[in-house]
C-alpha cells in the first residue's frame, strides 16, 4: 500500500465531488440554511400565533344558566389569569349558532345528582371553539373555588385550614445546566446522526453509482493502483465530506437554538445557563461523531455499490438511512440507558453515549468500549467493501435490479438460479408476511397462528422458485445425504448444542429481561399438546426454515460469493429472523452451522435432521421440565457455582471436539465443489 497513490487518489475524488452543484448544495447550504430557517422560522411563527390568540376576542354565551351574573363578575375579576379574552353574547338558539359559527362555544347548566353541573359545548374541530372551550373550563374552576369559599365562610371556619390543610410544592434540585442537559441530550443525537447521514449519502452515491453512470469505474479499476488503495481514497474523502457536513449542521443548529434561547429569554425566567459546563460533553461528541462518521461512510459504500444509477442508489440508501434515524431515537426513551450490552449496539450506543454527556455522566470505560466497537464496526465494513470491490462477479453483476420474478414466465429459462434481487425481494416478503399474516394469526388462532406463519415460510421460497422455473435440485441442495451425513449431522448437533449452552447462558447474564420476555411468549405456546408442539414448532420449522434459509438464501448466496461469506450472511439472515436480541447470536451461531453442513454434504437433508432434533430437545426439555428436575435432579438443576469457567470451557472443549469429527466425516471430494460453482 502506497500513501502517496492513496493521497493522490483522495485529492482526485474530493475534486470530483466538488465539482458535482448537488453535492455541494446538499453539504454546505442545506446545512447553513435548514435548521436556522426551520428553528428561527417555527419561533416565530409560534410567537405571532400566540400573540394573535392572546389579542383575539373569542365570543361564548351561557344559556339558561341562572348564576350567570355570578360566573360572569369572576371571569372579568380574573381576566389577566385567563390569558384569552372572552366575550359573553345572548342568544336563543345557542347550538345553531354554535354551527354557525356566530359563537365559538357556550355553557348550559342542569341537576344532576342533587348538584348543577355546567356543560360546555364546543367543535373540537375548530381552533377558536377549543380555546373558548378552555378559557370557559378555567372560568368555571376559578367560579368553583368562590364557590367554596363562600360556603365555608358562611360556617364561620378558616378557609386555609379547612380547604388547604397542607401546602406543597416542588424542589428541582438539578442545576439549570443539568436540565438543559438532558433536553439537550434526547436531541442532539439524533440530529447529529441525521446530518452525519445526509452528508455521507450524496457523496457516496456519486464514488459509486456515479462512477458507474458515468463509465468510469473499470477505468479506475485499470489505473496501476490495488483496489485496497482505490477503496481507502473513496471512503477517505466521503468521511470527510460527510465530517464537514455535520460540523456545519451543528454550528447552524447551535446557532437556530441561540436564537432561540435569546427570543424567548425575556418570557421565561432562568433560561440562562452557563455554556462553559457543556464544553466537555461537546468535545467528547465530536470525537465519537468523527468514528461515527467512517461508519456511516462504510455502510453507505457497501449498500450503493451495488446500484447501476444515481436513482437506484437513492431507493438503495433511503431504507439505510431511515435505519439509522429510527436508531437515533433510543436516546429519546426514558429507560434506556448506556450500558455494557448496550455499549456494543451499534447506533444505539452512539446515541445514549451522547446523552449520558450532555447529562454530565462521563462513564470513560464505556466511552472507551463505544469508541472501541465503532472503530471495529468500521474496520469490518471497510473489510467487507473491499472484498466487494475485488469480486468482479459482485461489482459488475445485475446487483439487486435481477428480480426475475418481473419478467413473462414464459420467457425465463428454466433450470436459472435467482439472483440478489430476487433474494432480498423473498425476505421482504417474508418479513411482511410474518408481520402481518402470522401476527394476525397468532393473535386470533392462538396455537394455531404458529402454524399459518410456518405454513407461509415454507410455502414462499418453492413458490417462488417455481415461478422462476429455477433448479431445485440444485438451490434447495436436494441430495440424498449417505450415511455420512447424517452422521456430519448428530456431530454437528452435539457440538453445535455444547456451544449454543454456553452462549446462551452468557447473554442471558447480561440481557436479562429479554431472556425473561422470550421465555414467556414460549411458556404460552407450551400449553398445546406436545404431538401439536413438536408438529408446528420441530417437523415443520426443520423443512420450511431449512427450504427458506439454507435452500433458498444459502443455495442463491453461494454460487455468487466465496463460501465462508455466504455461511456467514446465511447465518446472520438466520438469526435476525428470529427478531430476539439475546436468540441473535446463538441462531445464527446454528445457521452458520446449518449451511456448513449442507456446503459439506451438499445435501439439505442432514440440516433438517439436525434442525429438527434441536427443536425437539429444546421443547422436550421445556414441555416436561418439572418432571425431568425430579428424575434427574443432577442434569436439569444445574449449579455451576465457582466451577462455572470450568464447565464453560468442558463444554466449548467437547463442541470443538464433536464439530471437528463432524467437519471431517461431512468432507466432500473438490470435483463436487466445483461441479456446484463454490470453487
Amino acid at each position: 500500500m502506497s500513501t502517496k497513490r492513496i493521497k493522490s487518489l483522495f485529492k482526485r475524488e474530493l475534486t470530483d465531488i466538488f465539482r458535482d452543484k448537488k453535492t455541494l448544495v446538499m453539504m454546505v447550504l442545506v446545512p447553513l440554511l435548514l435548521y436556522p430557517l426551520l428553528i428561527v422560522a417555527m419561533t416565530l411563527i409560534t410567537s405571532a400565533v400566540m400573540t394573535d390568540q392572546e389579542e383575539k376576542i373569542y365570543k361564548a354565551a351561557f344559556y339558561e344558566v341562572e348564576e350567570k351574573e355570578k360566573i360572569q363578575d369572576v371571569f372579568e375579576e380574573h381576566e389577566k389569569e385567563l390569558s384569552y379574552q372572552l366575550e359573553i353574547l345572548e342568544t336563543e338558539n345557542p347550538e345553531k349558532s354554535l354551527m354557525d359559527k356566530e359563537l365559538d362555544a357556550y355553557v348550559t347548566a342542569e341537576e344532576k345528582e342533587g348538584r348543577l353541573c355546567y356543560s360546555i359545548h364546543y367543535l373540537s374541530a375548530e381552533t377558536d371553539s377549543v380555546t373558548a372551550a378552555d378559557v370557559l373550563y378555567d372560568g368555571l374552576e376559578l367560579f368553583r373555588e368562590e364557590l367554596r369559599k363562600e360556603a365555608v365562610d358562611d360556617l364561620g371556619l378558616d378557609e386555609n385550614v379547612v380547604l388547604y390543610p397542607i401546602s406543597y410544592e416542588k424542589a428541582d434540585m438539578s442545576s439549570k445546566e443539568e436540565s438543559m442537559g438532558s433536553m439537550l441530550g434526547s436531541i442532539i443525537p439524533f440530529l447529529m446522526i441525521t446530518s452525519i447521514c445526509l452528508g455521507a449519502m450524496y457523496p457516496t452515491i456519486d464514488v459509486t453509482a456515479g462512477e458507474r453512470e458515468r463509465g468510469t469505474l473499470e477505468t479506475l479499476l485499470t489505473l496501476p493502483v490495488t483496489n485496497f488503495e482505490l477503496i481507502m481514497s473513496k471512503f477517505l474523502a466521503v468521511s470527510v465530506i460527510a465530517c464537514t457536513s455535520a460540523f456545519l449542521n451543528i454550528l447552524s443548529m447551535m446557532a437556530a437554538f441561540g436564537f432561540m434561547f435569546s427570543f424567548f429569554a425575556e418570557s421565561v425566567q432562568n433560561l440562562s445557563f452557563d455554556f462553559a459546563t457543556f464544553v466537555p460533553a461537546i468535545l467528547f461528541s465530536v470525537i465519537i461523531m468523527l468514528v461515527f462518521a467512517l461508519l456511516v461512510t462504510a455502510v453507505c459504500m457497501c449498500v450503493c455499490i451495488f446500484a447501476k444509477s444515481f436513482k437506484e442508489a437513492n431507493n438503495y440508501i433511503t431504507p439505510v438511512l431511515l435505519v439509522f434515524m429510527f436508531s437515533s431515537y433510543a436516546g429519546m426513551l426514558p429507560d434506556f440507558k448506556l450500558t455494557a450490552a448496550t455499549a456494543a449496539v451499534p447506533i444505539v450506543n452512539v446515541t445514549l453515549l451522547i446523552k449520558d454527556l450532555f447529562s454530565f455522566q462521563y462513564n470513560y470505560g464505556l466511552f472507551a468500549v463505544v469508541l472501541f466497537c465503532n472503530v471495529a464496526y468500521s474496520l469490518l465494513t471497510v473489510m467487507v467493501l473491499g472484498r466487494i470491490y475485488n469480486s468482479e462477479s459482485v461489482l459488475f453483476a445485475e446487483g439487486f435490479t435481477s428480480l426475475k420474478i418481473f419478467h413473462k414466465r414464459s420467457e425465463m429459462k428454466q433450470g436459472q438460479l435467482p439472483g440478489y434481487g430476487d433474494l432480498l425481494l423473498l425476505l421482504c416478503i417474508l418479513i411482511l408476511g410474518i408481520f402481518y399474516i402470522g401476527s394476525f394469526a397468532t393473535i386470533k388462532l392462538g396455537f394455531l397462528g404458529v402454524l399459518v406463519q410456518q405454513l407461509l415460510i415454507l410455502l414462499l421460497p418453492v413458490c417462488y422458485g417455481w415461478y422462476v422455473k429455477t433448479d431445485f435440485k440444485k438451490l434447495f441442495s436436494l441430495k440424498a445425504p449417505g450415511l455420512k451425513g447424517v452422521l456430519a449431522s448428530l456431530c454437528f448437533l452435539a457440538g453445535g448444542f455444547c456451544l449454543n449452552l454456553v452462549l446462551s447462558s452468557v447473554l442471558s447474564m447480561f440481557l436479562k429481561d429479554s431472556s425473561e420476555s422470550l421465555q414467556a411468549q414460549f411458556d404460552f405456546l407450551l400449553q398445546a399438546p406436545f404431538w401439536a408442539i413438536v408438529v408446528v414448532m420441530a417437523v415443520l420449522p426443520a423443512i420450511g426454515e431449512e427450504l427458506m434459509f439454507r435452500g433458498f438464501v444459502f443455495g442463491t448466496m453461494k454460487g455468487k460469493t466465496s463460501p465462508v461469506m455466504a455461511v456467514l450472511m446465511t447465518g446472520f439472515i438466520f438469526g435476525c429472523y428470529h427478531f430476539s436480541l439475546v436468540k441473535l447470536i446463538p441462531t445464527a451461531f446454528l445457521g452458520c452451522l446449518l449451511a456448513v453442513l449442507v456446503y459439506r454434504t451438499g445435501s439439505i437433508f442432514p440440516a433438517m435432521l439436525m434442525h429438527f432434533a434441536n427443536n425437539f430437545i429444546s421443547l422436550f426439555v421445556s414441555k416436561y421440565q418439572e418432571q425431568l428436575s425430579e428424575t434427574y435432579p443432577a442434569l436439569m438443576n444445574l449449579d455451576f457455582g465457582g466451577g462455572q469457567v470450568m464447565v464453560f470451557a468442558g463444554m466449548i472443549l467437547a463442541g470443538g471436539i464433536f464439530l471437528w469429527l463432524g467437519w471431517r466425516i461431512s468432507r466432500k471430494k473438490e470435483s463436487s465443489l466445483i461441479n456446484e460453482g463454490m470453487i
